[in-house]
């Protein structure tokens, strides 16, 4: 497992170019690490982030800076979450605010600890979601609650979070950490492959029509058979079906 912590506590958390950038490395470092299973994306201190950097935010760049620095920061973090063939698990705790709720929606799954609070607020401060986060929030809770979601901009808590499909557990603050933690070691006993597999497929069939979609399945379908891997797996399946009920 490999572990990104978001560090900048001392502004809970706030993007920066910086930031944008150390994430976009760490995901492109931890694709390159063969012992990496899965990815746990995290933050520093009482939140896990508080959205962009409003200390940043009033200094209004030239179309020639915006590109260079921020834009790309934020395609770059954008790809790299994109390309990442491994599970990625958000453990969110005290807030995710703005862009830190889309870096969120970035992951696959997502963990929240009680009393975490969300909210997207970027229309009423004269800017738009971005990062992608348009785009996964739209297939994740929905056309209607998107816009809701961007148009109000009104917190809501992790239990609404849960209601609406935005994350997919909720848990007690000293709970969080354990919790993340068993879930990715669930995720590391799958078949790397298959995951990846899997993680692809999902990702690539966002993008493209049901026929096409179909299409793509099913060469992942086909690869990971081919791979040899489901003889194994299927041992596996047998082995459990024989245990006694409650065995460990």
């Amino acid at each position: 497992m490999v572990t990104i912590t978001l560090n900048r506590p001392q502004v809970l958390n706030a993007m920066d170019d910086a930031l944008l950038e150390g994430v976009a490395y760490q995901l492109s470092v931890a694709r390159q690490r063969a012992d990496c299973r899965v990815v746990v994306l995290r933050g520093a201190g009482r939140v896990f982030c508080a959205g962009g950097d409003v200390a940043d935010m009033p200094v209004l760049r030239t179309e020639p800076e915006y590109r260079s620095r921020r834009l790309a920061a934020e395609q770059a973090v954008a790809r790299a979450f994109r390309q990442l063939d491994r599970p990625i698990i958000a453990q969110l705790h005290g807030a995710a605010i703005g862009g830190g709720c889309v870096l969120a929606a970035l992951c696959d799954l997502r963990v929240a600890a009680t009393g975490t609070r969300f909210s997207l607020p970027e229309a009423a401060y004269g800017t738009t979601a971005s990062l992608g986060g348009i785009f996964m929030l739209t297939r994740i809770v929905g056309l209607g609650r998107a816009f809701e979601l961007l148009y109000l901009g009104e917190a809501f808590s992790a239990e609404r979070a849960y209601e609406i499909g935005l994350v997919n557990r909720v848990v007690d603050a000293a709970q969080l950490e354990p919790e993340v933690l068993r879930l990715a070691a669930r995720l590391a006993e799958q078949f790397p492959r298959e995951m990846m597999l899997t993680r692809r497929a999902i990702l690539d069939g966002l993008d493209i029509d049901f026929m096409r979609a179909a299409e793509v399945e099913t060469y992942a379908a086909m690869r990971a058979h081919l791979s040899g891997d489901v003889v194994e797996g299927f041992q596996r399946a047998r082995q459990r079906m024989r245990k006694p009920t409650g065995a460990p």
